[in-house]
């Protein structure tokens, strides 16, 4: 919980409304989601596929509108966070860059690219 928390916090510049050793709730904008450890779980059916050898976050990406993905991308190279793709203009209109968090969630923050008329 904690390295996801330091991620969230440093990374993404996302919102602690709560946080302890097995649960958080985080705030961006007026979002707010929860994080659970895996000892908050009494049988979730994923731990299963965890002692497999899965990584947990595979294939999922959670964006986030809103979020300078430059100085995400920055500060996630300086805290050594792998980086799959650097901020990057897409023709849908957004800048977005996609950034691996400990547990192996893609993070994806995300502002409107302005062009000047």
């Amino acid at each position: 919980m904690s390295r996801t928390l330091s991620f969230l916090q440093q990374v993404l510049d996302l919102k602690p409304v709560y946080a302890d050793t097995d649960f958080a709730i985080m705030r961006h904008d007026n979002m707010e989601f929860m994080l659970h450890s895996d000892a908050s779980y009494h049988s979730n059916p994923l731990l299963g596929l965890l002692k497999q050898g899965a990584m947990r976050g595979t294939g999922v990406e959670l964006r986030l509108y809103g979020i300078d993905p430059d100085a995400a991308v920055t500060q996630a190279q300086t805290l050594d966070y792998y980086v799959l793709q650097e901020a990057t203009d897409k023709p849908h209109g957004l800048r977005e860059a996609y950034i691996l968090d400990p547990n192996g969630y893609i993070w994806v923050p995300s502002v409107a690219i302005h062009h000047d008329v």
